[in-house]
């Protein structure tokens, strides 16, 4: 996750410290990125009430078979609390498809977690967004995949999209912090403008922009360009360096960092060596999947990333997750957390290699088979 408000200089996040190792009085700043606590994506379910076409889960209508129980789900946040995990991403699926989803929130939250909510949006009426609030909810971040026609196509449903908004305006009533999630797909790569449009129409309080990963139903579309890719990119940049007030993320796509700095050294060179500064401490993939993120399905199988299903490092109906993080029994993750990482020759002698760590690993393998091949999005493909 790449934070371009911060990186800019444009404002300054509460994550700054975990993120980037920017102190700030009254927070925790671990040593180095590869020493924290993992974010843990939860997906609590596998029911979905839409059928997207880039679903990295392949999210079906119903349950999937042999869920966390209540009270197996509240073990696990007894875990993490003990663990010290600074956020739970409740993702699903739809996570407001589970029907005990507002207990857990409270529950987790009365043990000191903090939750976000990764939504669709469709099921937020102006009650659920009131029930999300009182139970603590931190921050729900909607999907939105461009203008009207275009987002209910992805969507499969009309409708879509007019519902989504509402909930996003309900959260907006209700006094929860609310993003727009924007996935960038072969489909909808012209639709960033009316995304940032939204964004600032509706004054929506951050805007996180996703690459795709070809995981689930997302692994039967093609990725865009390298043109295409810059393009978005830039025009995101733009909006964050014009639109202080939203905080801006691109996520998915560690090069994303060091396509800002080029993009920077262009614009402001002043501003150049802080940003560097910022991206090496967070060592990009270095300190991601398997370090500074890690995933528990809806069955309790533990992975490196949301994307790797087929990459499991346990299962937290035998073991803690705490235990199966810590321990790093698997070999795959100690393969992650090596400081020698076997990448490809053209990334091990990148330039930039510092500010990106090498790649997204989770996608590499999904498109090439190969764990430690080039991740074919990087943001820099064409222009090395």
């Amino acid at each position: 996750m790449i934070n371009v408000s911060s990186l800019l200089g444009v404002r300054r996040s509460a994550s700054d410290a975990l993120r980037y190792g920017r102190r700030r009085a009254g927070e925790h700043t671990p040593a180095s990125s590869t020493a924290r606590r993992p974010v843990v994506v939860w997906n609590v379910t596998r029911a979905c009430n839409l059928a997207c076409t880039h679903c990295y889960a392949s999210a079906k209508r119903r349950p999937g078979p042999d869920e966390l129980t209540t009270a197996e789900a509240r073990a696990f946040l007894d875990d993490l609390a003990g663990f010290g995990v600074p956020a739970v991403l409740m993702s699903g699926g739809e996570p407001l498809s589970r029907p005990d989803l507002l207990d857990l929130i409270g529950y987790g939250g009365e043990r000191g977690l903090r939750f976000t909510l990764s939504t669709n949006g469709t099921l937020i009426d102006p009650a659920m967004a009131r029930s999300l609030a009182a139970v603590g909810l931190v921050y729900a971040g909607v999907s939105i995949d461009g203008p009207e026609q275009l987002h209910d196509r992805q969507r499969r449903q009309a409708g879509a999209y007019r519902d989504s908004v509402k909930g996003l305006r309900n959260l907006g009533d209700a006094g929860v912090r609310r993003g727009v999630r924007f996935t960038i797909t072969p489909g909808n790569v012209g639709g960033v403008d009316d995304v940032l449009d939204l964004v600032a129409r509706e004054g929506i309080e951050r805007l996180c922009v996703y690459h795709l990963v070809p995981s689930g139903r997302g692994g039967l579309l093609s990725d865009i360009t390298p043109a295409e890719r810059l393009g978005v990119l830039h025009r995101v940049f733009t909006f964050a360096e014009s639109h202080p007030e939203v905080e801006v993320l691109t996520v998915d796509n560690p090069s994303d960092g060091a396509a800002l700095v080029r993009w920077l050294t262009v614009l402001d060179p002043a501003r150049v060596d802080r940003a560097r500064e910022m991206l090496e401490w967070n060592a990009g993939a270095r300190g991601g999947p398997g370090v500074g993120i890690g995933c528990v399905d809806e069955v309790g199988l533990v992975h490196p990333d949301q994307f790797s299903r087929h990459r499991v490092l346990g299962d937290i109906r035998q073991e803690p997750f705490s235990r199966i993080w810590s321990e790093g029994r698997d070999a795959w993750l100690t393969e992650l957390r090596s400081a020698e990482r076997p990448l490809d020759s053209a990334c091990a002698t990148c330039p930039d290699l510092a500010l990106c760590g090498g790649g997204m690993r989770s996608r590499a393998e999904l498109a090439t088979g190969d764990p430690w091949a080039i991740d074919p999005s990087c943001s820099l493909a064409g222009v090395r």
